[in-house]
Parts: C-alpha cells; sequence; structure tokens
C-alpha cells in the first residue's frame, strides 16, 4: 500500500509540472528508443549475415590465380594459369576434398526485347548447385549432357531476371549473350549482395563460356568442397602442395595462386557489424545517463519546492524512511515512464523504418524496464537522502 501510495503521488508531482516532466521523460524515452533501435537493426543484419553465409555453400575453399609481377611489383591483373587439369588433380589426390568445381567468368552484355544488361557471366558444372547452394526457383539447372554438347542454355540471377524480364517469368524465352541466343532454363533464388552481387549474373555450362563466349581454356576460380570445415588446413597444404607441383614452381617462387575461405569475408563483416552495434549501443546508454542527470535535476528542484510540504509530513509522523522511499519511487517511476515511451517509440520506429517492430526479445523488453528503473533509481538517490534530512523546524518555517 505504501508504494502504490507513493506512486500516485509521483503521478501527482507529474501533473503539477507537465512541461518540466515531458521534458525529463523525453530524454529518457529517446535514450531508451535509440538502444531499442541498435538492438532491432542488430539482429535483422546478423540475421541477414547468416542467411548469406548459409548461401555460400559449406565447407568451401576458392581457388583464384594469383596477380602478375613486374621488376618484382605486384600489378592488379591476374596470370591465366588455372586450367580443368588442376581441378581434377586436386579433386583425384587430395583426401579432405570431395568435390571441385571449375567456373570460368566474363563480362557481358544480355538483351531480351529491346532491354539490355551489363552482367557477368558465369560457366561452371551441374555440381555447382550443390556445392555452392544455388536453388532454381523456377525451371532447372543445365545438364550434363549438356556441358558435353556446349549448349546454348542459361540461368539468370535474380537481379538479371528484373533488369530484362521485369517479374515475368524468362524460363523458355530466349535471351542475347554478346549477341549469341541462348534459351533460358531456370531462374535462380536471391541472395543478396556480398563482397559482389551475386545476382547479378548468368550462368551458363562450362564449355560453352570458353569456348563460345570467351575463346579460352583457362578457368577464373575452382570451388573446392572439404569433408567438413576442420579439414581447412589439410585442404588447404593438399592444394598447396599439388599447385605448385602443377605449376612447376621452384622453392624460392611463390605461389602463383590464392586461396581462401568462401565465408571469410562476410564473417569479418559480421564481426565489425557487432563491434560497430556495440559502439552505438554504449553511445545510447551515455544519452540514458544524460536522461538519469534530467532525472536528479528534476527530483532536486521537487525537494526543494515540496520543502513545507516534508516539514508538515515529518511533523505528522512519517519517519525518514518514508521520506526517502516517496522521493525514489517517484524518481524510478519517471525513468519506468520514460523507458515505455522509449519502447513503443522505439518498436514504432523499427516497424516503420526496418519492418520488424517485434523482433526484440521479452528479455531486451526486461532489460529495458529494469535499465530504466535502475536510472531512475540512481539518479533520484541524492536527492531522496537530502529530503530525508531535511529539518523538521526548518522545513516547516520555509516558504
Amino acid at each position: 500500500m505504501i508504494v502504490l501510495e507513493n506512486v500516485l503521488l509521483a503521478f501527482q508531482s507529474l501533473k503539477s509540472n507537465p512541461l518540466r516532466s515531458i521534458l525529463t521523460l523525453i530524454g529518457i524515452a529517446v535514450g531508451i528508443g535509440a538502444v531499442m533501435y541498435v538492438v532491432a537493426l542488430g539482429e535483422v543484419t546478423q540475421r541477414s549475415i547468416n542467411e548469406r553465409l548459409e548461401s555460400l555453400g559449406s565447407n568451401v575453399l576458392q581457388i583464384r590465380p594469383g596477380y602478375s609481377r613486374m621488376h618484382g611489383v605486384r600489378t592488379g591483373e591476374n596470370v591465366v594459369n588455372l586450367t580443368w587439369e588442376d581441378a581434377l588433380l586436386i579433386e583425384r589426390e587430395s583426401k579432405v576434398i570431395t568435390r571441385v568445381v571449375p567456373t570460368f567468368s566474363t563480362q557481358v552484355v544480355s538483351e531480351f526485347e529491346g532491354k539490355n544488361w551489363s552482367t557477368r557471366v558465369t560457366g561452371t558444372l551441374p555440381e555447382y548447385q550443390s556445392v555452392n547452394n544455388e536453388k532454381a526457383i523456377e525451371g532447372r539447372f543445365f545438364t550434363q549432357d549438356e556441358v558435353d554438347r556446349r549448349a546454348r542454355v542459361c540461368l539468370l540471377g535474380a537481379t538479371v531476371h528484373e533488369k530484362l524480364f521485369e517479374g515475368k517469368s524468362p524460363v523458355g524465352e530466349s535471351i542475347l549473350i554478346n549477341s549469341s541466343r541462348f534459351t533460358v532454363i531456370g531462374l535462380l533464388g536471391a541472395k543478396g549482395e556480398t563482397w559482389q552481387n551475386p545476382d547479378d549474373q548468368i550462368f551458363i555450362p562450362l564449355t560453352t563460356a570458353q569456348e563460345r563466349i570467351a575463346g579460352v581454356d583457362h578457368l577464373s576460380s575452382i570451388l573446392a568442397q572439404m569433408r567438413s570445415a576442420d579439414d581447412n588446413d589439410e585442404a588447404l597444404f593438399d592444394i598447396e602442395s599439388i599447385l605448385r607441383r602443377s605449376h612447376r614452381l621452384r622453392a624460392d617462387q611463390e605461389n602463383d595462386f590464392q586461396v581462401r575461405r568462401q565465408d571469410l569475408f562476410l564473417s569479418t563483416i559480421q564481426e565489425t557489424n557487432q563491434e560497430i552495434a556495440d559502439f552505438i549501443i554504449v553511445i545510447a546508454l551515455v544519452s540514458l545517463v544524460v536522461g538519469g542527470i534530467g532525472i536528479a535535476n528534476v527530483m532536486l528542484v521537487s525537494v526543494t519546492e515540496r520543502t513545507r510540504e516534508i516539514g508538515i509530513r515529518r511533523a505528522t509522523g512519517a519517519q525518514r524512511a518514508h521520506i526517502l522511499t516517496q522521493f525514489l519511487v517517484e524518481a524510478a517511476t519517471l525513468g519506468i515512464i520514460g523507458g515505455v515511451l522509449g519502447i513503443v517509440g522505439g518498436m514504432v520506429f523499427n516497424t516503420l523504418y526496418i519492418g520488424e517492430g517485434l523482433i526484440l526479445s521479452a528479455d531486451w523488453i526486461l532489460y529495458s524496464f529494469c535499465i530504466c528503473a535502475g536510472i531512475g533509481t540512481v539518479a533520484g538517490i541524492y536527492p531522496a537522502m537530502r529530503a530525508a534530512k531535511e529539518n523538521i523546524i526548518e522545513a516547516l518555517r520555509y516558504e
């Protein structure tokens, strides 16, 4: 009952100075709303990165040509040294690499009914879809027979599909790739951007890309799928040993190829995003501290304004503990009300701007209540102690 009475007194105090109370509540609400927004945005980003990590394929190493050198200085151009034979050697000789998929990529211009789009064409094998988690949401992937025949068939990435077909089904239609006619046999699901946009490309059989499009016999990359992530070191050793022997590199020569985990880049982004999110949360918490200072200021002013009231309560039997509790509850009430406004405002803001208004867990909402109540209580300790220590006679004489 005493707590309820103090809460009612707190609301009466808020109503007696509405403008001052509103400004104080805004300080707390903005701080907690900022925390809610950062947490929600962090959850959305984390979910997106996890989906992209899964879409890159599990336990996959990407082997790419190294950079050429001029007078000992590395240039920006890749050397032409990866071949289909390299891919077969790795698959045949390594015990930890279960599947190898060669690819060749080049820039092309695609056309359909007067619309054109500059994109990347990637030639590969049917196994690419399982190694790199590519899924046709319409139609199918090309077959080994179509690879052997250098067939003019293709699958479109989501970006190319949007640019050329504007949402219409492309399966069965014919498009031009560098003026050569191809039949669309499938449409791939969207993956989202990483270090490059995997949706902005067209997939065709490897032999078609090498012989009909580019007229080359080398590869752009080789994808090597390991048995598990634990085999990473052994797989790297096998690849280095096999390719150095295949490319006849001397012991004093550097590798003319590079190997990297496909998910390494996004993992780095994931760590960086977490660090940025933590930093922003710290900034938001600083704003909460500022809001707490505002509560302390309001409570000090309230103690001064209500000195005579405190004296009357003490004279009629109220103990110092009662006065202390009254002002602590009042300060905590300010913090909690500001927190509720911040949580609601943060959820509304999330819904309008990132579409994830209800992504926050019950734990975070509970933490927010505790933070706000804690800030209000801490901010009210000094004013409450000051009120409790007021001399009864001096308080009654205060005008």
